[in-house]
Parts: structure tokens; sequence; C-alpha cells
């Protein structure tokens, strides 16, 4: 596997490429969907903030949940919601089990980072939240540069229509320490190390962070702690479909910093960044990031 660093690109490569299922892409299309792949969502869908103006939550929350019901994630990563946000996603997404806690209480309070997961599909066989603190395991705790707490939330979920087991993990690093995002990066790959043992893992989040900064290189490097991720973006066997970035500030896109990862034993099957707008305002000031992955084990 090759990272963006080492120059291929999927256009780079031939259409007779390894596939990591075995196969050749010179058939493409013939196993999109199918009943084995799980599609997996990040999104930030922005608090609940008055300073947003006309861009607020109360004008954004249906087409919030309009993207996701739209696109039909299987599971998907919330980032910055607050209690009240998550209760009308719940309500209007009744196909979903949550799980998740606010970051200040482990209850409540604060930011949420939620993983929802389709409960016709799935059986929730154990989940649990740390903080991306020197002391994880203490609710409410942060990285002393942090402004925040930190956190990430697992699940570990049984896909009963394919008969997979896999761990799918949301998290959402610190906005303004570089070194609380890079150490952050190595907790978590630790971390999933010991929740995940040999299971096929998905990780998905806002790193506040682009490819080029040390969060991301520790995250998919070959050496380091833990198991290394993939950035699904590269390694779909069909590719990216539509932009680059996420980040839009409400106001344009900027960069890319919300990512979707895969372990080496889950294949990302396509990719994509969801580029939905209501005449011409986007649901939030983060894009959603979709992938469809297979899970063997």
């Amino acid at each position: 596997m090759t990272e963006p660093s080492e120059t291929t690109t999927r256009s780079e490569t031939s259409d007779d490429a390894p596939r990591t299922d075995g196969g050749t892409v010179d058939d493409r299309g013939d196993d999109v969907g199918t009943a084995d792949t799980v599609r997996v969502m990040t999104f930030n869908v922005r608090y609940d903030t008055a300073e947003d103006g006309d861009l607020a939550w109360p004008n954004r929350k249906e087409h919030v949940a309009s993207v996701i019901r739209f696109h039909r994630p299987d599971v998907v990563g919330l980032q910055e919601p607050l209690e009240h946000q998550l209760d009308y996603l719940r309500e209007q997404l009744p196909a979903y089990d949550w799980v998740g806690v606010g970051r200040i209480d482990g209850e409540a309070e604060g930011e949420h980072g939620p993983v929802g997961f389709r409960r016709d599909r799935f059986t929730l066989r154990d989940h649990n939240t740390f903080w991306l603190s020197e002391t994880p395991h203490v609710t409410g705790s942060k990285h002393p540069e942090a402004s925040y707490p930190r956190m990430a939330t697992w699940v570990e979920l049984h896909d009963e229509r394919a008969g997979a087991t896999f761990v799918a993990c949301n998290t959402h690093f610190e906005h303004r320490s570089a070194r609380a995002r890079e150490e952050s990066a190595h907790l978590l790959r630790r971390r999933l190390t010991d929740v995940a043992g040999d299971l096929p893992t998905v990780v998905v989040g806002d790193l506040n962070c682009t490819e080029d900064d040390p969060p991301y290189r520790v995250l998919t490097a070959v050496e380091g702690d833990g198991r290394r991720l993939y950035d699904a973006q590269y390694h779909a066997i069909y590719g990216h479909h539509g932009p680059t970035l996420t980040f839009n500030r409400f106001d344009g896109e900027t960069k890319k910093i919300d990512y979707v990862f895969v372990t080496e034993d889950a294949s990302a099957v396509q990719h994509a960044v969801v580029a939905d707008h209501w005449d011409g305002e986007p649901p939030s000031d983060h894009a959603p990031v979709v992938a469809d992955v297979r899970f063997t084990n």
C-alpha cells in the first residue's frame, strides 16, 4: 500500500491494478454496495451557537438529518453535537442506535462524539469512551495544552448480515495545540490496539490537521505503536468520488481535516466527500465523508 507522500494516485494506476480482495478493477462496479459492505460516515455537524446567524443549528438541522437519511450510512460518527442536537437526530433517524457521552462529565454536558449504527443490521457487543489525555480513563480529562477535553468513542459491532465483527471508533482532535494533536494520535493508535485486538477496525473523525501534519503521519506510519491505519481515500478499490476538501468554514472549501481510516484487514471499496448544498448553503461547516468498507474475519 502507498500513502499520499509516495505520490502514487488513482489516476496513475492501471485499471488492472491489484485489488485488496484478490481481483482486478477491470470489473469495477460489480461489488459496490453488496451485502457485505458497510457504509461508514464521519460528519462534524457543528455545535449549536447563535454566533452562526442564519447558519445556526435551527436553520440547518433538517439538512443535517436529511444528509444522513439520504446517504444511508450503516455506521456514522458525529462530531460536536450537544445533547439537544443529538436528541433531535435520534428523533429524526429512528433506524439508528447511538453510543456516546458528553466530553465534560461523561454524561450529557458538552460536545458529544457519538457513534450511530443501524439496529436492524448490527449487534452491539462492547463499547466505551476514553479521553485524549495523560489519564485516558479519567472522565473529562484533557491534554495539558488542549483547549477542551477531547475523546474517542468506540463500538464493537457484529454484522448480522455479513457475519463479520469489527470495531468502529470516532474521534475529534484538539483544534489549537499541535502537540496535543500529535500526542492524541499516538494515544489513539496504542489504545485501539488494546481495544480491538486483531479485529478489523475503522476510525473516523475530525483530526483538525491535514495530510502533511504529524498526527496524520503518526496514524499512517509503517512503524509505530499499535496498528497502522490507512486513509480510505487513497486505498479504496474504486477510488475517490467528489471534492477532496472537507472543512468549508461556511464560506468555501479550505482544507481536508476529516477522515475515514481502515486497518489492513478492512478493505475500502469506495470513498467520497459529500458535497450536498441547499441553495448554495452547506448543512455544516464540514462536509461529510463516506466510505464503503468490507470487513473480514
